[in-house]
């Protein structure tokens, strides 16, 4: 097992695909991630002999090294999960994957009750560039590529100018009525398949489109749009010179879960 907590193991947390890009944005948006602890587990053998240092620990994602590419996300059904079953998924997959498992310092929402899911694209000094996704969503969608419903376009020079009163000026693209029953219908699919009610989410998700809420923009702008501007030499300096944000809203907040650099977009 490797843990964040322990300073001589987050080189190996480094090596995996999702862990090292949870422990980016932990580093250079640190104000931003809702995670404050998480390790990698290696294998069946390693959580069993680690389970008691584990119990706070309730969030699951999966990872493979990053020599490899991209492994797919494991979907995970319950709410109260097997992990023994999860890696065993893992490994089914790919016989290199790990477990990660974290702890949020939020306290989880729904996932149809999310005001929104956004990737933040960043071109450095150049543009950025937002794909967003409504309530119900999550950064899945846009990451993905499976669905978006509003697109943003600010030039790296407006970064100074760029207020709430104007930033609706960006926008490239709004969804259409047809097109976003058509993703929301594969959004409830999903969730479905996720072992979440068909009911509470036809009851939860919009079925006309409602256009994400200015505070989450005004958030976005003020944590990371006008910070850009001032980390720019650093993340320069670190190789970040294409990279993403990517996440959903907890509360009237944009918590983003990772920071992936253009090795793996």
């Amino acid at each position: 097992m490797y843990s964040l907590k322990n300073k001589k193991d987050i080189d190996n947390i480094l090596k995996y695909h999702r862990a090292k890009d949870m422990v980016n944005i932990m580093t250079f948006f640190p104000r931003l991630s809702p995670v404050d602890d998480l390790v990698v587990i290696l294998d069946e053998e390693d959580y069993i002999k680690n389970k008691d240092r584990l119990l706070n620990l309730t969030s699951i994602r999966n990872g493979n090294p990053i020599n490899e590419p991209c492994m797919k996300s494991i979907p995970v059904k319950e709410i109260d999960p097997n992990y023994i079953e999860v890696i065993k998924e893992i490994k089914k997959e790919n016989k290199n994957g790990i477990l990660i498992l974290f702890h949020l310092n939020v306290k989880p929402t729904e996932r149809y009750e999310r005001y929104a899911g956004i990737s933040i694209g960043i071109s450095l000094g150049k543009t950025i560039y937002i794909d967003a996704v409504g309530k119900g969503f999550d950064g899945r969608e846009v990451l993905k590529g499976i669905s978006c419903h509003e697109r943003y376009s600010i030039p790296w020079s407006d970064i100074r100018k760029i207020n709430i009163d104007n930033f609706k000026n960006y926008n490239t693209f709004i969804i259409s009525k047809d097109n976003y029953l058509k993703s929301r219908e594969e959004r409830i699919n999903y969730l479905v398949s996720c072992g979440l009610s068909q009911k509470e989410l036809d009851d939860n998700i919009p079925k006309k489109y409602k256009e994400i809420p200015d505070f989450i923009w005004l958030d976005i702008i003020k944590n990371i749009i006008k910070p850009l501007e001032k980390e720019e030499d650093f993340l320069r300096s670190c190789g970040f010179l294409e990279f993403n944000l990517s996440g959903h809203t907890e509360g009237k907040r944009f918590r983003p879960w990772q920071m992936v650099d253009d090795k793996r977009m």
